[in-house]
């Protein structure tokens, strides 16, 4: 039995998301939606799984709860770089089963508010040397359309969702050399920070460390291409394979020196 006392589960969005996909503050008011449209349909979307449990075999045996659900941003006091930006939940209710199944509402309304905004534009920043940039790209763009091709398949296999395969051809990619005047690593962290599309591949740097050459790529679409059923499926598959060739290219390259230093009797402790 319910003991009627209110209860309040708190989480953030960083905890509904796949990493590297960004709920950002600004976008709290999109989730509420006009009207509150957003938190109604994520309140009647529990209440009908509610009902539906309550009508089954494995009902809880409780008083009818009340329930209501906050969105608002998140205001993170620590001055973190890396601290992920996101809108913080609150979901209030007498039952945890109630709780338990408003998370999983709000977990699809996310899901969902992503995938309406799939098109817009991701952008990756990985460290690689600049001079490697000729292989990443190919000759013709053929690396950059090879990278877009193994996203979607691999062993001509469909890895992402396969109502997405017709707008995942639609993307394109674009590279451009980050270049900061600045030995260790703030800057770049602070180029990061300045949109909330940005996401490093791989380990962020921290502040002082000592600044290596990145890269940015863009990541984009037609403007009339359907909106993606799983973004993140997606991305996770475009971001799996850049990190991948980038890692791929800077073993060869150092593979490659290592040659020379034996040839010419360097030792790679100079």
């Amino acid at each position: 039995m319910s003991d009627n006392a209110m209860k309040t589960l708190s989480f953030g969005t960083k905890d509904l998301v796949s990493e590297g996909t960004v709920v950002d503050p600004n976008d709290v008011g999109a989730l509420i939606g006009k009207g509150a449209t957003g938190c109604k349909k994520c309140i009647s979307n529990t209440w009908k799984m509610y009902e539906k449990l309550q009508s089954s075999k494995n009902s809880v045996q409780e008083n009818k709860p009340k329930l209501k659900i906050i969105f608002h941003p998140l205001k993170e006091e620590k001055e973190n770089p890396q601290y992920p930006k996101q809108v913080w939940v609150e979901i209030q209710s007498e039952s945890e089963t109630m709780m338990k199944l408003s998370q999983l509402s709000v977990k699809k309304h996310i899901a969902d508010f992503i995938n309406q905004k799939s098109l817009g534009h991701q952008e990756f920043i990985i460290d690689i040397p600049h001079r490697l940039l000729g292989k990443l790209i190919g000759k013709k763009a053929s690396g950059l359309n090879r990278l877009l091709n193994d996203a979607v398949y691999e062993n001509k296999t469909i890895m992402i969702h396969r109502d997405d395969v017709e707008t995942a051809k639609t993307s394109r990619l674009r590279i451009k050399e980050l270049e900061f005047d600045d030995p260790n690593s703030q800057k770049i962290i602070n180029y990061y920070k300045e949109r909330n599309n940005r996401t490093f591949l791989g380990w962020p740097p921290e502040p002082d460390d000592d600044y290596v050459e990145h890269i940015s790529i863009t990541l984009s679409f037609k403007r009339d291409a359907k909106p993606f059923n799983d973004i993140l499926l997606y991305l996770e598959r475009i971001r799996g394979v850049i990190s991948d060739r980038v890692c791929q290219l800077k073993e060869q390259d150092d593979e490659q020196m290592d040659e020379i230093n034996e040839c010419l009797g360097i030792s790679n402790d100079q």
